[in-house]
């Protein structure tokens, strides 16, 4: 009787044990959330001269850094708005500002040369108007998330931007809402507002399942939770279901903390051990061996149907 209450104990021990870990992993739970190609000068004229999602962050209490392409205000003639737009943006207290080149064009696909020209123009506007808010313009973001073709091309642009005082800003978290916020835009066009609800669900719900997989990558890789960064754009889609989106992960007891707090975490230290030109995510570019990183990113949660309909919808504009 004595040895079945010893073992009894033992299992209740290490059952409260697993739990106290998976409480405090929990807590440790924070994400900075991180937006790109702003500022969406063709939503913002739809919409009447208005950023719906500027005005759901300011609603929503918390910190935010933006990625522009100062290139945005001349896609169309409202030039003169679109600068005030991107001051609106530059100017909200909440907000930390970056570059994300003129026009977003790939480094690998045009090299060195035309590539820092584009960093170089896409500062032009952003860097005065930063000043004017009393902020620094430090953070860089390549566009497709393509730090360049091979190690050494990485090496010499990464220099560039160490000299140009900027970080390069990694992310760990991305859920495709740039082909997710393509197939809700076309439903809404159609009138078909089920359609576009569905869409703006599985977007949130599939985002959600990203950050599980991805919490289990970073305890593979190093051990313990890391400060997630999460990627998504300036879109239709998350003017309307970001806020939605951000409600669930502090369901999820996620702190939603700055990029500079993200960025302090001694993860983003580690070394790169992938030199090719694909975006993914940070996490999977901190593993050293290729198998378990093929591995672990055939294991990422995915929605077939979302990826098959924006496929059929790509070709049907060809």
């Amino acid at each position: 009787m004595t040895k079945c209450l010893q073992v009894m104990r033992m299992a209740l021990l290490t059952v409260g044990a697993f739990a106290f870990a998976i409480a405090v992993h929990a807590q440790e739970r924070s994400v900075a959330i991180t937006i790109d190609d702003v500022p969406n000068v063709s939503l913002f004229a739809a919409d009447g001269q208005s950023s719906g999602l500027l005005q759901k962050l300011d609603s929503l209490n918390l910190p935010v850094a933006i990625f522009i392409n100062e290139g945005h205000l001349k896609q169309n003639e409202h030039f003169e708005q679109n600068r005030k737009l991107l001051e609106s943006w530059i100017s909200r207290p909440y907000v930390t500002v970056g570059n994300h080149t003129y026009s977003h064009p790939n480094y690998g696909d045009i090299g060195f040369d035309a590539f820092k020209d584009e960093v170089v123009k896409g500062e032009e506007l952003t860097r005065k108007m930063a000043e004017k808010a009393g902020k620094e313009l430090e953070y860089f973001r390549f566009p497709f998330n393509g730090m360049g073709k091979d190690s050494a091309e990485q090496a010499r642009m990464q220099a560039f931007l160490t000299e140009s005082h900027y970080i390069s800003t990694p992310f760990t978290v991305e859920s495709e809402d740039w082909l997710f916020t393509q197939l809700y835009e076309k439903a809404l066009r159609e009138g078909n507002l089920d359609e576009a609800r569905s869409i703006g669900n599985r977007y949130v719900d599939l985002t959600l399942k990203l950050f599980g997989h991805f919490e289990q990558v970073a305890m593979k890789v190093t051990g313990r939770p890391v400060k997630q960064i999460y990627l998504c754009h300036d879109n239709r889609l998350n003017t309307d279901y970001l806020p939605a989106l951000i409600q669930k992960l502090k369901e999820k007891q996620y702190s939603m903390i700055s990029l500079a707090d993200a960025m302090s975490d001694e993860a983003y230290q580690l070394p790169l051990y992938y030199h090719g030109n694909w975006g993914f995510s940070w996490l999977y570019r901190w593993v050293k061996d290729p198998a378990v990183r093929r591995s672990l990113m055939q294991a990422e949660p995915s929605d077939k149907e979302a990826q098959q309909a924006y496929e059929a919808l790509t070709k049907s504009k060809k």
